[in-house]
């Protein structure tokens, strides 16, 4: 490469450098962290596991007791062990500079798809800043989706490298030695992107990233079938490609077995794994669960005006608008008021913010539908429609269907409209390649000029439109208006009206200065100069409109230093209170709080509820018969009552609590717990069985039965046997407690059967008598655990070491080894061959 093509990369790699610090000064300069709603839950739902694992490196734990009464941490923190790669992954994204990293590194990997695509270097830079500043981005930086902006960044990368193998593949020379190397090198590339990409451990986007792969592929294949001459000389070559694509793939894959082996696990026992109860869906989520989050065909507009629908949820409104004059007169703190107004006003439940994905963009996506030709158009497209289609979801129910009950995995996630990131990649993709063919568009000017007036009347048309008639777009009311007073509810309506119809006027003015550049830039006759002088103009133009979106959602105010963020850590004096407590495992359940929304209690206490998309499904089907209705009980009571006699008394049965040894419950801030009088500890002795027929049985004997004398037994466990006591004075106590390890002292007369109340999960804990005789774990009362016990005084320990996780480390290790000798063996290869052209 010449010096002045490597000064044209280093300039634009200097200015993405610039670009991302003028985006994130606080978090790059400032050491400030993004105050985010689900990174601060992070941090709740992991204090136990990264206590425990920076105390205990060598003995790390796979599982957390201060969740949802206990499950496993492989969806809350992650397992690298054996993962050679993830050194790599952390030069290219330091964890001090994250998340402000993943804006760079979803520039670089965009700039590289599109470079890979034939795409000019001006015109790639471009369409890498149309990729990375998609408000959407922005919006799950904010709200504290890391491992989901981890991998949207990685995206482009993959991509990048799959469409570098296949081009190389089916290059023009009937020389092998110019086309094998550098197909062999591309796949190995693509074995590692993937296996980055998957590190970010965001199976849902991976789940996107795969279907763009397979439309390309099925596309490609398509063009060569469609002729004979193709079939000839490119399908052998195809076949080759694809071998290899699928090897590395796989190594990239098995490389993070260390992850994937445990999550697979504990997938088929979430709520992603499907319920057991009649009724439900038997493989998945329901489909009226992951379709909640649908788009509607109303919402699509919002693709080029960001306030469409109204924008985020809630949001901020100025002084001068209607909600600001009709508060100024009735809400004295009406300023801090305004900060925080409804403003969505579709069909969603809520929404952090639209899909934007730039007015320049979708225009520049349409004039090339009108001017590519060939293969990349039509996947592209395939993709683009396959994408809305899914997003839209009940609105488009047969397509939702068949990917929901056909499709792999698909039935696993919620929220379909997230599948608009194809979008993210698609529309700049085409748009900026077609850009680039005008600009090198020689005769061809005139034929370009009608077809990009076409397509900026489109937009422009649409935009304008919007403009003068916004009254269009519906009714500007939001189903939670209802709960308003009227003069409210229609100051909050002309308000999101104001903002749609400014909205389309800033993409109107954006999408005009485009479309007149692009004018200029195919003038008869005109300069190469001035071409790029025009490029430069259009990207500059990408870049204001989407880097002002982008502020919107990420900004200034949604940083806090480091001391401000763990200041919402703060021990409360009910805390301190607990603290004192010396038993060293009980549960715990703040009244004051959204018990299974949140997981702030976690970072103090072992909470029954928490924060976690993917729970045990047996667990949420206990929360959904008994623990909801149970924790309504126990705020009557409270209500109810003066004293706790009065608590006692007015409290009602409460088993499930119970069981799950719920000892206090937090109802102030300031005072001392109430404890439970029902709780029944960490493990007991039962005297019988009650074998049930079916899960729906099992469930509903909860309530029906005396769980202190009774264990119940599903069906997959009806031949346990329950012995019967000799003696009513045997005793069992806890004595140690640990994330991953659990000692019990125990005294009895003969065999006895007891219950604890911990977590059944069927992979990785085992127990042993005085650490020698192996005994089998079962499940009882629906979710606990329970053991036959032999008679005598012994010392039981239960401890969770998964096989999956050892397996899955030494997989990851072999991966990670062979797949740097096979890069090593590309890099040869490719030297050696190069060699052999310059010498034939």
């Amino acid at each position: 490469m010449k010096r002045s093509g490597i000064l044209k990369y280093a300039c634009i790699l200097l200015f993405f450098v610039a670009l991302v610090c003028s985006f994130m000064p606080s978090a790059i300069f400032g050491g400030k962290k993004v105050d985010a709603p689900d990174y601060a839950s992070y941090l709740g739902m992991s204090k136990e596991v990264r206590d425990w694992n920076a105390a205990h490196p060598d003995d790390r734990t796979a599982w957390t007791g201060s969740m949802f009464s206990g499950m496993p941490t492989i969806t809350i923190y992650s397992n690298s062990e054996g993962n050679l790669l993830g050194p790599v992954l952390d030069i290219l994204a330091p964890k001090s500079l994250r998340p402000a990293c993943f804006l760079f590194l979803s520039l670089l990997g965009a700039f590289l798809l599109m470079l890979v695509l034939g795409i000019s270097p001006l015109l790639a830079a471009g369409g890498a800043v149309a990729v990375t500043f998609c408000s959407y981005n922005f919006q799950i930086i904010q709200v504290g989706h890391n491992t989901k902006m981890m991998a949207l960044a990685l995206l482009p990368w993959v991509l990048a490298a799959l469409i570098f193998t296949y081009k190389n593949a089916i290059r023009k020379t009937d020389n092998w030695k110019k086309w094998l190397p550098a197909t062999f090198l591309g796949a190995v590339l693509f074995g590692f992107t993937l296996a980055f990409q998957l590190k970010a451990n965001h199976v849902q986007i991976s789940w996107y990233l795969a279907l763009i792969c397979v439309v390309y592929v099925v596309g490609l294949l398509v063009w060569i079938c469609l002729s004979k001459e193709r079939i000839s000389n490119l399908l052998g070559r195809f076949a080759v490609a694809s071998g290899l694509l699928l090897a590395t793939g796989a190594v990239g894959v098995a490389t993070n077995a260390c992850e994937l082996m445990p999550l697979w696990e504990y997938t088929t026992q979430t709520m992603r794994g499907g319920s057991e109860l009649s009724g439900a869906e038997s493989k998945g989520l329901s489909i009226d669960y992951s379709t909640k989050w649908s788009y509607s065909w109303n919402e699509l507009p919002n693709l080029m005006i960001p306030n469409f629908n109204g924008g985020p949820s809630v949001g901020p409104l100025p002084e001068n608008s209607h909600t600001g004059e009709l508060l100024r007169n009735n809400d004295k703190d009406y300023r801090n008021t305004l900060k925080s107004q409804p403003l969505y006003w579709g069909d969603q439940p809520n929404t952090a913010g639209p899909m934007y994905v730039g007015v320049i963009t979708v225009f520049l996506f349409i004039l090339g539908l009108m001017v590519c030709e060939g293969k990349d158009k039509w996947w592209m497209l395939a993709a683009a429609l396959v994408s809305i289609g899914l997003a839209l979801g009940n609105s488009c129910m047969p397509l939702t269907r068949l990917f929901h009950d056909y499709i792999p995995f698909y039935n696993k996630f919620r929220a379909v409209s997230t599948s608009l990131v194809v979008l993210q990649f698609m529309m700049p993709m085409l748009g900026f390649m077609a850009l680039d063919k005008c600009m090198k568009g020689g005769s061809l000017t005139k034929e370009y000029k009608k077809k990009g007036l076409i397509a900026f009347g489109i937009t422009g048309g649409l935009c304008l439109l919007f403009c003068l008639v916004p009254d269009l777009a519906g009714s500007f009311q939001s189903p939670s208006d209802a709960d308003r007073p009227a003069l409210y509810a229609k100051a909050l309506a002309a308000d999101r009206r104001a903002l749609l119809r400014k909205d389309a006027f800033f993409s109107l003015l954006f999408v005009a200065g485009a479309y007149l550049l692009f004018i200029l830039s195919q003038r008869k006759n005109a300069s190469d100069k001035s071409k790029d002088l025009a490029a430069l103009g259009i990207c500059a133009l990408v870049l204001v409109s989407m880097f002002g979106t982008g502020k919107r959602y990420l900004n200034e105010s949604h940083f806090k230093t480091p001391r401000k963020f763990e200041e919402s850590f703060t021990e409360r004096e009910v805390d301190k209170i607990m603290a004192k407590d010396k038993d060293p495992h009980y549960r715990v359940v703040d009244l004051k709080a959204y018990v299974f929304s949140e997981s702030k209690t976690s970072y103090f206490h072992k909470s029954i509820g928490g924060y976690n998309a993917a729970k045990l499904q047996r667990y949420q089907d206990l929360i959904t018969r008994y623990l909801e209705n149970e924790l309504v009980q126990v705020t009557d009571a409270l209500k109810n009552s003066v004293t706790f006699g009065d608590f006692k008394q007015n409290l009602g049965s409460i088993p499930a609590l119970s069981m799950l040894n719920t000892k206090y419950f937090i109802y102030t801030a300031d005072h001392a717990p109430l404890e439970n009088p029902q709780a029944m500890g960490n493990a007991w002795f039962v005297e019988s069985g009650l074998a049930v027929s079916s899960p729906d049985d099992e469930l509903s004997a909860i309530g029906k039965t005396d769980l202190a004398k009774t264990a119940i037994l599903g069906p997959d466990f009806k031949n346990v046997s329950i012995p019967r006591p000799k003696k009513d004075n045997d005793w069992i106590t806890l004595v140690s407690y640990a994330p991953n390890e659990l000692r019990y002292r125990y005294r009895t007369a003969s065999d006895r059967a007891a219950v604890f109340s911990e977590i059944y999960y069927p992979y990785g804990w085992t127990a042993k008598i005085d650490g020698e005789l192996p005994v089998d774990i079962f499940r009882t009362d629906w979710t606990l655990r329970g053991i036959i016990l032999p008679a005598g005084s012994h010392e039981l320990v239960m401890r969770m070491d998964p096989p999956s996780y050892k397996t899955g480390s030494r997989i990851s290790l072999i991966s990670s080894i062979f797949l740097y000798l096979l890069l090593a063996a590309a890099l040869v290869w490719l030297k050696l061959s190069s060699g052999d052209r310059k010498n034939p």
